[in-house]
């Protein structure tokens, strides 16, 4: 059915509770009757549909009234065209032009109270928000939700446990399950994180969310889902110490985030979607132009004691200049530097052409991590203001806030009120120890990372070490997917573990190479040491050289989670090509090099002899030939190519 027809149908019937995307390849159908307010959604094909989400309940609890169940239908506005064109400072696509398709659907309850449900589609998928409309500064309390993912039986899913509350949690760290059955029920009481990636009837589909304002809380999913219905859970009771209730304080008039669900054929068209920041509100500011993405260095992890040490960080500074980078990350404990001030630091990177990003614990009462300072700056608006304009004023570019550990309304409202303060003192921000993204890289153009991944610097734990191939692959499909990821890839030398003995990572140093393009984050920080780097082949120093970390175009050319990820992105008229091997046994892949659109100069790294060597060469690719690679076993491959 043409789209136009779509409208027609829409504006006859009465009521009519669908709304399809305009290639009408995803149809929405929302229920009211005795059995409450609920949805489905079916993909297209040729007149057949197959289910995406079989009907899967809706609505709110509101501690003054019930808006799930004995609703009235109202009204439905008709279809209507919601355009619009506009610029990242970082991610997968900097300019972007979205289209969608919106109908507004509007009950009553017995008590009067008015529910909007807002649904959009689009080509790659559809979301839907809950709306209460009116003019109240009364403080109302939203304690729940029923709404719900129902996925058909007999597929799998790729998602994270939520993590049980403690000093360091949570903080979306935990392991992936790999294609577990749907309906699965989560490892732990307190659920599966979101986004949520299911395979079912041939099709790819991401559950997650976006648009979360400081008037609600971040979700998460129930531990059970029997039948494969995955319902929204709020944030644990335990979060925050007893500083922040649970459910959420609002006024009229009030939107809830919207609740997003990416449909694609295959596994990279839910990591191509840009469907998280074009539902996202727009940015806040016009004047984008002090904002740097860029490739950072970064002591800490080789060298805990390094931030307290003038000499070593200049020598951070020092490698980042070697190789064209922006950035230099002083993690905590900077402030008790010695050998050198901040003021000689800030100086001797800005000769180096090198800008520094310093660390904070978010502090306040609603952590409890006892790590060294700077803490308890960032809570006290007046105080969060006058750090703010001190560190600006020496030189400072950006900060990285860690240990926020809830997706409570107060925590929540604490990054919008980090990422407000820091714009207006331009400075750039990362977040870890946080929450997901749910579009605030639109909002925000100066938020250019965020950790919510268990990344490079937790290779001392054994378990997800041996496993990290895996990881790696699914998160290509999963946690990157919805937004910018400060992994810290590059290990090249030995781990330290906890006892501290020094031991080889188990993924190659190919592979290492690899994640700095197969994931994408503003802030890339690369985790090793200055000295470890320096050492690598002359031709992988040069791939560092200039290495972006926004993108002009990303394409997903071939993988699935668990199995392999191969990564297309263009900056300007160079192509980066990567893959990672997500398995445990070698293969070889054959890489199509349509994209290029003409003769390229190419530099190809590979695996080497041994897990820590590399193999190079260099040739012209042509558009129609296809790149065959040799991956080893938990393996990878990282290629430049210029158009000639």
């Amino acid at each position: 059915m043409a789209f136009a027809e779509i409208v027609r149908a829409a504006s006859a019937a009465a009521p009519d509770l669908t709304l399809s995307n305009e290639p009408g390849s995803l149809q929405f159908t929302l229920f009211a009757d005795d059995r409450g307010l609920a949805y489905r959604v079916d993909h297209l094909d040729h007149g057949a549909a197959t289910p995406v989400l079989e009907r899967s309940p809706l609505g709110l609890t509101r501690t003054d009234t019930e808006l799930t169940d004995g609703l009235t239908f109202v009204s439905a506005t008709v279809a209507t065209v919601v355009e619009d064109n506009y610029t990242l400072t970082s991610g997968k696509r900097l300019k972007i032009r979205a289209r969608g398709v919106e109908r507004t659907f509007t009950w009553r309850n017995a008590k009067g109270v008015r529910l909007d449900l807002t649904v959009r589609a689009y080509p790659d998928g559809v979301a839907f928000r809950y709306g209460l409309p009116g003019q109240s500064s009364q403080l109302l309390q939203i304690s729940g939700e029923a709404t719900g993912f129902k996925f058909p039986a007999g597929g799998r899913v790729w998602a994270q446990p939520y993590s049980k509350v403690d000093v360091w949690a949570p903080g979306y760290e935990a392991d992936y399950v790999n294609g577990v059955p749907v309906g699965t029920a989560a490892p732990t009481a307190e659920g599966w994180a979101l986004p949520l990636l299911a395979q079912v009837n041939n099709l790819w589909v991401l559950i997650t969310e976006t648009a979360l304002e400081p008037s609600y809380f971040g979700a998460h999913l129930e531990p059970r889902a029997e039948g494969g219905l995955y319902r929204v859970r709020l944030p644990e009771a335990a979060e925050t110490y007893g500083v922040a209730p649970q459910a959420a304080s609002i006024t009229l008039p009030w939107n809830s985030p919207w609740r997003v669900i990416i449909v694609a054929n295959r596994a990279g068209g839910i990591a191509e979607s840009t469907l998280v920041t074009d539902l996202a509100r727009p940015a806040e500011f016009a004047d984008t132009s002090w904002i740097e993405p860029g490739v950072a260095s970064w002591s800490w992890w080789s060298d805990m004691g390094s931030p307290r040490d003038y000499a070593k960080l200049a020598l951070s500074v020092d490698a980042a200049a070697k190789f064209g980078w922006r950035y230099t990350l002083l993690d905590l404990g900077w402030p008790e530097m010695v050998g050198g001030d901040i003021r000689q630091l800030v100086a001797h990177a800005k000769d180096r052409g090198v800008n520094l990003i310093v660390w904070y614990n978010s502090g306040g009462k609603h952590n409890q991590v006892p790590e060294a300072g700077p803490r308890d700056l960032l809570t006290d608006p007046l105080g969060r203001d006058a750090e703010f304009a001190r560190i600006s004023a020496l030189g400072i570019k950006g900060i990285k806030v860690d240990f926020m550990q809830s997706d409570k309304q107060y925590v929540i409202a604490l990054y919008h009120d980090i990422l407000r303060d820091a714009a207006r003192h331009h400075l750039v921000v990362d977040f870890h120890g946080c929450t997901i993204p749910r579009g605030w890289q639109r909002t925000h153009p100066n938020l250019l990372s965020m950790e919510a991944v268990r990344g490079g610097e937790q290779y001392w734990d054994k378990t997800f070490a041996e496993n990290a191939q895996t990881f790696n692959s699914i998160y290509v499909f999963t946690r990157n997917a919805i937004g910018p990821m400060d992994y810290t890839p590059g290990v090249f030398s030995d781990v330290t573990t906890p006892n501290s003995q020094r031991e080889p990572h188990l993924t190659t140093n190919a592979h290492e190479l690899a994640l700095l393009v197969v994931f994408e984050s503003g802030l890339q920080h690369v985790i090793d040491a200055a000295a470890s780097l320096v050492t690598l082949p002359e031709y992988v120093q040069d791939y560092f050289r200039g290495l972006p970390a926004a993108w002009d175009e990303t394409r997903i050319l071939a993988g699935a989670p668990g199995e392999l990820a191969v990564v297309a992105r263009r900056r300007g008229d160079m192509w980066y090509l990567a893959g990672i091997n997500g398995e445990k046994t070698a293969k070889t892949i054959r890489v199509p090099l349509s994209f290029l659109g003409g003769p390229a100069a190419a530099t190809l790294i590979t695996d080497g002899a041994t897990p820590r060597e590399f193999a190079q060469r260099s040739f012209t690719a042509q558009p129609g030939d296809q790149l065959e690679i040799n991956l080893a076993a938990r393996g990878g491959f990282a290629s430049r190519l210029r158009r000639k």
